[in-house]
């Protein structure tokens, strides 16, 4: 860079620093460097906001679609619970007709059963 001491040793009479706070275009220069930088750091927050309600909209996203999925699973299951039931029902109802078809079948034969007991045993053999 330049050597303000030897600028000073020279006679030149001026620095660096008093040369840039004088001139009109490095003050133009600078303040939109800055405006600029202003800018750009503008940009980043709102894109960090964005980001930030983003999220929080996926996230409210996410948790109406599990909720639906969810809603979904236990109308589901009740569906299949009653249509469980109904068979469970259905299979009751035919072992009670079951039972009602053996008991009569079983009093039927018990006359048949009784007499032919009594047959064999009053019959002897000789």
């Amino acid at each position: 860079g330049i050597n303000a001491e030897y600028m000073g040793t020279v006679g030149i009479g001026f620095t660096l620093g008093s040369l840039m706070s004088k001139t009109p275009s490095v003050q133009r220069l600078l303040a939109a460097e800055k405006k600029a930088a202003e800018s750009t750091e503008e940009a980043k927050r709102n894109k960090i906001k964005k980001l930030k309600q983003a999220k929080i909209d996926a996230e409210i996203e996410i948790q109406k679609y599990r909720e639906q999925r969810e809603a979904q699973h236990q109308q589901f299951l009740r569906e299949n619970e009653s249509a469980g039931d109904g068979d469970h029902q259905l299979v009751i109802a035919q072992a009670d007709k079951d039972i009602v078809r053996v008991k009569k079948l079983a009093a039927e034969r018990t006359q048949q059963v009784a007499s032919l007991v009594v047959q064999l045993v009053s019959t002897v053999k000789m």
